[in-house]
This record gives structure tokens, sequence and C-alpha cells, in this order.
């Protein structure tokens, strides 16, 4: 069999399998991304800076071989489909559409389900499909005032449901921002290592070199796909 590149593990006990099969299923999940975040405003970035960030940081995590979920969020979505597709049509030899997953979300209620119903259907959907979440920005507008985007939490709290190691990026602020504040208070419960841990809290922005900062994070992504 090891000749066919199959390798036997015997079992002691019936249940083994389905951890076996678990484990299995986090290290695939661990090569897709799932990119969390909307904004109407970005903070400390212009937003032709945050729009480069984020189109670098995509096209980036497609170039090293991972797939990249997204949802399309207000602000940053547009980024994020663009800098993937541009890592895949530079080399389309190598990449493929294929590594960007994108489920849009319904804009109206439909099936006889309300629309917030539809939503957490979507989310848990495309979050399923991931082993890491990057959370980015995370505001939207409430009737004139900008506040931290609910949903951008709730896509939080399923990713933790589904075991996945959440990369918040604390100086894109907004909900990004308070996630890591949250994180921070005992990493341990969020599926973090204490390296991890580490690793986040080292992330700086240089504005004037992105790709410097978004290397940064790819890196933590990798020693997570390793």
């Amino acid at each position: 069999m090891k000749r066919f590149g199959i390798t036997a593990i015997l079992i002691d006990d019936y249940p083994d399998i389905t951890l076996i099969l678990q484990e299995i299923e986090k290290r695939y999940n661990s090569h897709s991304i799932f990119i969390s975040g909307s904004a109407v405003e970005y903070g400390d970035f212009t937003p032709l800076e945050a729009q480069n960030f984020i189109h670098l940081l995509s096209r980036e995590l497609i170039k090293k071989n991972f797939n990249v979920v997204n949802g399309f969020g207000l602000g940053v979505g547009s980024a994020v489909i663009n800098g993937a597709l541009d890592a895949v049509y530079s080399e389309p030899k190598k990449y493929s559409e294929n590594q960007l997953i994108l489920k849009p979300f319904p804009q109206f209620p439909s099936g006889g389900k309300e629309l917030r119903e539809l939503w957490e259907e979507y989310r848990q959907n495309m979050i399923s499909r991931a082993g890491v979440s990057i959370i980015l920005f995370g505001n939207k507008d409430d009737n004139g005032n900008i506040i931290n985007a609910g949903g951008v939490k709730r896509e939080f709290e399923i990713a933790l449901e589904h075991g996945l190691i959440p990369i918040p990026i604390s100086y894109t602020s907004y909900m990004a921002k308070e996630i890591f504040d949250m994180i921070s208070a005992e990493f341990l419960r969020y599926n973090l290592t204490e390296e991890l841990f580490k690793d986040l809290t080292e992330l700086t922005l240089d504005k004037s070199d992105l790709p410097k900062s978004v290397k940064q994070i790819v890196s933590i992504a990798q020693k997570i796909a390793k």
C-alpha cells in the first residue's frame, strides 16, 4: 500500500475512527482562510490604503496555495476578490479560481425564511469550510453613526464553534480590535497556542511597506497550516 501513497492506521477502538476523520478534516480545512470583515470607514487607513492592503493579503494567500473564503462583506469583499483573481490570472497554470470560494449574502427573504435566518445559514456554511479566520475592520453605518459590526462578531463566534483559529488584525480597529482585546484576556480559550498569540501581538502596520505587514499575517496562517 505504501507504494501507492497509502498509509494504514491501526486503531484499538471504533470511536477512534471519528477522531481520526476529525483530525483529517481539521488539517484539510487549515489551508482555507475565511476573511471576515466589513467597513464603511477604515480608521487609520485611507480607503485606498485599506483596499490595497486587503488586495495584497488576498493575493498572497492564494500565492501561498491557500483557499480564500469570503461572504463579500461591504467595503472588504471586492478587494478580497480582486486580490485573489489577480494572483490567479497572473499565473493561471499555477493557481486556480477554485481557490476563491464566494458566498454572497442574500438580500431579501426567500423560501419562507427571514433574512437573518438566511444570513445565519450562509455564515455557518461558509465558515465550516475553513480552518482559519482573519478578521479585518468590522464596522457599519447605523443611522449615520459608525458602530462595530455585530455580523463580524457573530462570524467570530461561529468560527470558534467550528474550531477555527482566529487572527484578528487589531490595527484595523473596530470589531477586529474588540475581538483581539477579548482574546487577549484568555487566549487559550480561543483555539490559540501561546506561540500563535505572541505572533498576533507582534503584528505591526507599516504603511510605507504594506507587503511587509501582509507577510506577517500570511506567516501565521502558514504556521497553522503545517
